[in-house]
């Protein structure tokens, strides 16, 4: 399946942008040490551990029902963006959502 209809890869990159964008604003806010401020060190930290933890636990039930399943190779999300099917998520979709997405793109639905 083409890597822009894997879901895991779309969620993944989406947070990922959202969590810099995120730690970017946050940083800005302490202008004078900007990351080197203990404030930020820990923000950043606890909103990586939420974003990772919160990742692993949508991908978990999205396979629980179906939709994806891990990669053959071993990957996590705190590893970062990578080239493939999964993007860096982990996950791809399953063989049974590959199908319904190809019976609505034949039926001409996007």
């Amino acid at each position: 399946m083409d890597q822009d209809r894997q879901l895991a890869r779309i969620i993944y990159h989406k947070w990922m942008s959202n969590m810099k964008f995120t730690l970017d604003l946050e940083e800005y806010s302490y202008k004078d040490k900007g990351r080197n401020d203990p404030r930020y060190r820990f923000f950043k930290k606890q909103l990586m551990a939420n974003t990772y933890e919160a990742l692993r636990l949508l991908f978990e039930e999205l396979e629980d029902i179906g939709i994806l399943c891990e990669t053959e190779y071993d990957e996590d999300v705190k590893e970062g963006y990578k080239p493939g099917e999964s993007g860096g998520s982990g996950y791809i979709n399953s063989s049974r959502f590959n199908a319904w997405i190809k019976r609505e793109l034949a039926a001409g639905n996007k």
